[in-house]
């Protein structure tokens, strides 16, 4: 298993590897590089790469540039740089699990307690990013959006799906989550899509958004039936 883990985590940083070049910004917009723990100010000319996580404010924006393709990171936003790039389907597969695998507690030797804390430096580097922005999770949906609608829905899943992890309270947006549970569907992943409405259902949903979830399993079911 642990050989597994590791090949995944290889495996993923080989996927995700770029550098981009800042062009402009607006407003106040910051980076946290890798697994600092200090916010900084971000200027045009600027290179960022690897696990560098860029966030916008109010008002601001960003213009990033990597061999020729541009992206633009709107206000009140936030997106790991190593996302920013069209994968493939299997690739989304790989990630997917292995986030499954990082949302097992460990359970220590001698001891019937699960250890909540799982990736302990993944832990610290998030509880940091919350010290200047208590909505970073938030932002960080806003970014998986954003990422969605320039053609990287598979990159944007993958970020959601790490922000449900790192940031619990974002599981409650119901709204958000059809949102990427429809890109799952929109890129035929039905079994995964499926697993998330099943997770969905279990949130104390209005009338409305229990009306939703069902509607979207009959579209499963009924795409399922028509392969």
């Amino acid at each position: 298993m642990k050989k597994l883990i590791i090949f995944l985590i290889f495996s993923a940083g080989m996927i995700f590897s770029q550098d981009f070049t800042v062009e402009k910004v607006s407003g106040d917009v910051q980076v946290i590089k890798g697994t600092s723990e200090m916010w900084m100010p971000v200027k045009p000319g600027d290179k960022l790469n690897g696990d560098d996580l860029i966030t916008t404010g109010n008002k601001a924006f960003i213009q990033l540039s990597r061999g020729g393709s541009k992206f633009i990171l709107g206000a009140n936003s936030a997106v790991g740089i190593n996302l920013i790039k069209k994968i493939s389907i299997n690739d989304l597969l790989l990630a997917l699990a292995m986030e499954e695998i990082r949302n097992v507690p460990k359970i220590e030797e001698n001891s019937n307690l699960k250890n909540t804390a799982v990736y302990g430096k993944e832990i610290t580097a998030a509880k940091s990013a919350l010290l200047p922005f208590s909505d970073l999770g938030i932002k960080r949906l806003n970014g998986a959006k954003q990422l969605a609608e320039n053609g990287y829905k598979e990159s944007a899943v993958i970020f959601a799906k790490e922000t449900y992890r790192k940031y619990p309270s974002t599981k409650n947006l119901v709204e958000d989550r059809l949102y990427f549970a429809d890109i799952l569907i929109e890129l035929g992943l039905y079994t995964e899509a499926d697993t998330e409405l099943s997770q969905i259902k279990q949130l104390n949903l209005t009338p409305k958004e229990s009306a939703e979830v069902a509607a979207r399993i009959d579209q499963i079911k009924m795409k399922e039936i028509s392969k």
